[in-house]
């Protein structure tokens, strides 16, 4: 099973040069640091996008289960690990604000999810 996780969200004004020092920093490490069962595939900043309020940028994580989501969400919880120390660190660029555009999605490949046309 393939599913594809994404996180949209902003960067705090005047951080946003920092954000991208601390990733040309990290990303690498970041990516090892994920659980088994997952992949980084990376951090985007949005070019365009119909979507006005799902944040300017996008990190995107491939998982290979639903039990992948809960090895992620441990590893996330664990501070002591380097994937906790690190998503920590990371998160700390984020803008929290309950007005700051935001986004989050799970998709699944279509050759993986249950399908079937209804009766006409």
């Amino acid at each position: 099973m393939r599913f594809i996780q994404e996180f949209g969200f902003t960067v705090k004004i005047g951080q946003e040069e920092a954000h991208q020092r601390w990733l040309a920093e990290n990303e690498e490490k970041f990516a090892r640091a994920h659980p088994e069962g997952t992949h980084y595939l990376g951090t985007f900043a949005t070019v365009f996008t119909s979507d006005k309020q799902s944040g300017n940028y996008r990190s995107f994580v491939e998982l290979d289960s639903y039990a992948a989501l809960d090895r992620l969400a441990a590893a996330a919880k664990d501070a002591s690990s380097e994937f906790g120390r690190l998503n920590r660190e990371w998160s700390a660029f984020g803008d929290y604000d309950l007005n700051a555009p935001w986004s989050q999605g799970l998709f699944k490949a279509v050759v993986d999810t249950t399908l079937w046309d209804p009766p006409i």
